[in-house]
């Protein structure tokens, strides 16, 4: 708008007679220059002539052009979502149509997937809304376009192909058995977390968690038996689909309160290794712990086995705390 008026302010100051290549004077090469600049800009006159009209008209506005979704945060199959607020610059003498297209349909849909405005209602702001697809797949963070394709029988309406550059974050993570044997003493839980993230098998620029319970609530998967509920700082998500360190065999997808429902499709490793968990058969807390996994002289701690695809997955033996076992680790 600044550009605009500081132009048709030169425009008069020079449509003075006698003025040197005068942009006023149709022999004059600078009337056919500012015609141009004048068509570029929008204005439909040149301002040396009466009835002058300033093009007020922006196309399609957009409440941004980047975003960002995640496959967490949603269900089963849909993840995040993200509005977009649509406007019409100006109003239009026909019927503005906007097809909306998503470039991959297998990262998001958006709804609505059209947009029409008349001369009524060009002026009502408009609402998209992208929602990630939660996929079963390890495949990272991508990236894919929003495209916004506007057209009208209008043709003084300067209408363009809008793009909004999106990116869906995945859900799906790693689960694995550590590297190392260790006994009851793992350091607490925040010791195994730091065995868990310095493992080889932890994914590079990722956190790795140990999937163990505690009897004192320092990391809980549920109270009540396969209900989910009281967890404290527990390491699985939830609708996500987990991996073996391969990258490839699936173990199986979390429910809504983070927790397998058993049996799974695979162990988290085979050939199977006998692992610390303190979990009893329905994830709640086993109290044969080996004192929050701080001692390695007595007492007893849960294990499982990490072959297995059923409840002897998380719950198999009590063995003594003096043994030297490997124990789970999850991507966060």
């Amino acid at each position: 708008m600044f550009f605009r008026t500081l132009l048709i302010g030169v425009l008069f100051l020079s449509c003075s007679k006698n003025s040197y290549n005068n942009p006023c004077d149709p022999e004059s090469k600078s009337f056919a220059m500012t015609f141009l600049v004048m068509e570029v800009s929008g204005e439909e006159k040149n301002s040396c002539f009466l009835g002058l009209t300033i093009k007020d008209n922006f196309g399609l506005l957009l409440s941004t052009t980047t975003g960002r979704i995640s496959e967490h945060g949603g269900n089963a199959t849909v993840g995040s979502s993200l509005a977009i607020k649509l406007n019409l610059g100006s109003e239009p003498k026909q019927d503005v149509n906007v097809n909306i297209v998503v470039s991959n349909p297998s990262y998001a849909t958006v709804i609505p997937t059209s947009i029409v405005w008349t001369s009524n209602d060009w002026n009502t702001e408009r609402v998209i809304t992208v929602t990630a697809v939660n996929d079963t797949l390890l495949n990272g963070t991508r990236d894919f376009l929003i495209r916004l394709v506007p057209t009208s029988a209008d043709n003084t309406l300067r209408l363009q192909e809008r793009l909004i550059s999106m990116q869906i974050i995945d859900n799906d993570k790693r689960l694995f058995v550590n590297s190392t044997l260790t006994k009851g003493n793992l350091g607490g839980i925040a010791g195994a977390d730091a065995t868990c993230s310095s493992d080889p098998k932890c994914p590079v620029g990722s956190q790795c968690k140990a999937m163990l319970s505690t009897d004192s609530g320092i990391r809980r998967a549920t109270i009540t038996g396969d209900v989910g509920d009281g967890q404290v700082d527990w390491v699985l998500k939830p609708f996500a689909s987990y991996f073996q360190s391969d990258n490839t065999t699936p173990i199986g997808t979390t429910n809504a309160v983070s927790l397998f429902t058993l049996p799974i499709v695979n162990g988290i490793e085979s050939p199977g290794v006998t692992t610390w968990t303190g979990l009893g058969t329905s994830w709640q807390t086993d109290p044969n712990d080996c004192s929050n996994w701080t001692n390695s002289i007595s007492g007893n701690g849960i294990v499982g086995s990490s072959s297995s695809n059923n409840v002897a997955l998380i719950n198999n033996l009590n063995v003594a705390c003096t043994s030297d076992l490997k124990f789970y680790c999850a991507e966060q």
